[in-house]
């Protein structure tokens, strides 16, 4: 017989089945050779019994790896009020493939590995805020100093009464503000000043902003490959993170533009449409350069292979091909 059983998930968390479908899902567009866009809200894994015998972490682990495989440009978004943390933020950092992923962030979205009350009872104690309060509070300091005088037992216990009620009040009020603070390290402008994103994006032109992004990424991903394609020969080859910094370089060698520019999705991509016979030139260019390294490294190691080679590929060629080419080698030995 068979019976239906029904399991209550929270929203917002990874379980097994629900971080199997996310890894299959990436790893789908992967293969479709698409943009990937994430809309993140999630507060990391779920850790129980049954979620660890049913590998909760094994399938964690897979959308780490097909994030890792992606060759198209990912942006991961945390809309308005949503939040990103424990054991979601790290499957999905940016850093885990920095070629391709961009992390961005609303401004009332909030970030972090440990949300504000951990983080808050983990660096700011109880003991901690007593010090605080001993230091700043204008009552416990006058009451202090009083302790610290020459005073009756009496007058002394009933000062420490005061002590300990004064504290009881002021308690809460420290907590909270103390979970604020940790708070504040979470919010989109201090993670941009950590570098952990790129930019904040508004909600409200977050359409626009991706439209114009995602675009540029895509002609800039097409340019860069072929790029690393000219100069796959011999041992030395073109990284695409190096790619992207020649075509910046190109980019800000043109009289009308200067280095802030490059962040201007939409002025990049005039430029990538306007200078299309240019950077093909220069992408040519790295190709010639590319085979003339090879050529050399080829001559040191073997000579009479260099000629074997240099005769087959003349035996492949017309004979106005083969003439032309004489007559180049010719001008080159002069």
């Amino acid at each position: 017989k068979s019976s239906e059983t029904v399991l209550a998930q929270a929203g917002g968390v990874w379980f097994p089945d629900s971080a199997h479908k996310t890894a299959t899902a990436i790893r789908d567009f992967n293969g479709e050779d698409i943009p990937l866009v994430v809309l993140a809200n999630w507060r990391g894994f779920s850790g129980g019994q049954r979620d660890m015998f049913n590998e909760v972490l094994k399938f964690g682990a897979q959308i780490v790896d097909a994030l890792v495989a992606y060759k198209q440009p990912v942006v991961v978004y945390i809309p308005p009020h949503a939040e990103l943390r424990g054991g979601a933020w790290v499957v999905i950092d940016s850093t885990i493939n920095a070629e391709v992923m961009e992390f961005y962030a609303s401004e009332t979205a909030r970030g972090g590995v440990l949300e504000p009350v951990g983080a808050a009872s983990i660096k700011y104690r109880k003991k901690d805020m007593l010090k605080t309060m001993h230091r700043l509070d204008k009552t416990l300091i006058a009451l202090d100093m009083k302790l610290s005088e020459r005073i009756s037992e009496e007058e002394r216990a009933k000062c420490l009464a005061l002590v300990v009620e004064r504290e009881a009040v002021l308690l809460p009020v420290y907590d909270q503000i103390s979970v604020q603070f940790a708070d504040l390290h979470d919010t989109p402008g201090r993670m941009k000043a950590k570098g952990v994103i790129r930019d904040e994006v508004p909600w409200e032109s977050a359409r626009t902003y991706f439209y114009y992004r995602i675009k540029r990424r895509l002609a800039e991903f097409r340019l860069r490959n072929k790029m690393c394609d000219a100069s796959n020969l011999g041992e030395v080859s073109l990284t695409k993170v190096n790619a992207s910094k020649l075509l910046k370089k190109w980019f800000i060698s043109e009289p009308a533009f200067r280095e802030e520019q490059w962040e201007d999705d939409k002025m990049v991509l005039t430029w990538f449409a306007e200078s299309q016979h240019e950077i093909s030139k220069k992408t040519e260019k790295i190709r010639t350069e590319a085979v003339s390294r090879a050529v050399r490294q080829l001559c040191a190691v073997s000579g009479d292979g260099l000629l074997q080679g240099l005769k087959g590929y003349l035996d492949g060629l017309s004979r106005d091909d083969r003439e032309t080419f004489a007559g180049d080698l010719a001008s080159l030995l002069e």
